[in-house]
């Protein structure tokens, strides 16, 4: 017997970092990157990934989440035989793209299909977002809820996520510098910042003010305030030290090309960046003018 569940990622489009502490913040799928997760009998415990195969409880700690997953949902079972779990796609890790949220949805999805356990959608998030904390330290909710949702999310900690199926009427370049982003790393220099400077505590708020202008803008179709606000946000981001000199120089190269605004998305410190731009044309144009700095890059009519 064999299941199979097919996960998409995500980008953050405003409020990362600011969500950990309870601001709202917009995320969107991307249906392009995605990554399958396939259940089946085996011999023994067994995770088959592109850079690990093996007996699945000894995989290195970056699948901690993955193990709680498993645990979990094994305790649900009365199953007692061993599985293999295997992973296949294309969502680049460590990029911001929600990678480890989405496959732990696909594991908890393909498992709960596997033992036909009818798990609430409530229960398959909870479990997604547990994972997502031992991954990073803190998570918010939003990777989570936003690789489960085929529109927009707005999220907010204390509400939840909710759907918006508005679109902007523009294009948005996401860029890949080919960086590792280090989330954990990131979360701990922003909670450290903010400990010893007011200053920072305002900018959080001021990313969280962001969010709600974002989401009015984008309702009322209006790009050009968008951008506004990734360049405000990415200023903010910046301050928080977690942009790096190739996305200043990526940047730099967007807005002297029309871009109507630029940000980092996802934790910082690598991974990637989104560019809201009028059209296709001026997306395309972007993205040749940075091909030397960036490992790939997708374009994303919103």
């Amino acid at each position: 017997m064999k299941s199979s569940f097919l996960a998409h990622g995500k980008v953050i489009i405003i409020g990362e970092h600011s969500v950990v502490y309870g601001y709202d913040a917009l995320a969107m799928p991307i249906k392009a990157l995605h990554i399958k997760t396939t259940v089946e009998d085996y011999n023994q415990m067994w995770m088959d990934t592109a850079s690990y195969s093996g007996p699945f409880f000894d995989a290195p700690n970056e699948y901690d989440g993955l193990k709680y997953v498993v645990k979990t949902i094994l305790e649900k079972t009365t199953h007692k035989s061993p599985l293999k779990i295997t992973y296949t796609g294309e969502i680049p890790i460590e990029r911001g793209f929600g990678s480890s949220a989405t496959v732990a949805l696909g594991t908890t999805q393909a498992m709960n299909q596997f033992f036909d356990l009818n798990m609430s959608k409530q229960e398959i998030m909870n479990i997604t977002n547990q994972a997502e904390m031992i991954n990073h330290g803190k998570a918010s909710g939003l990777d989570a809820a936003t690789v489960n949702s085929d529109y927009l999310v707005f999220f907010n900690k204390k509400m939840g996520p909710k759907t918006l199926k508005e679109q902007l009427g523009a294009t948005l370049l996401i860029m890949d510098t080919g960086e590792l982003g280090n989330t954990k790393e990131a979360v701990t220099q922003v909670r450290k910042i903010l400990n010893e400077s007011d200053t920072a505590k305002k900018n959080m708020e001021r990313l969280g003010e962001l969010a709600d202008i974002t989401k009015t803008a984008w309702i009322n179709h209006d790009p050009q305030t968008v951008g506004n606000v990734f360049n405000e946000a990415q200023e903010i981001l910046h301050s928080f030290n977690i942009s790096t000199d190739k996305i200043d120089q990526l940047q730099n190269i967007a807005l002297s090309n029309h871009a109507l605004g630029f940000k980092l998305s996802g934790g910082g410190l690598g991974g990637i960046t989104i560019t809201l731009c009028q059209d296709k044309a001026i997306a395309q144009n972007i993205a040749e003018k940075c091909q030397n700095l960036i490992s790939n890059y997708w374009i994303e009519e919103i």
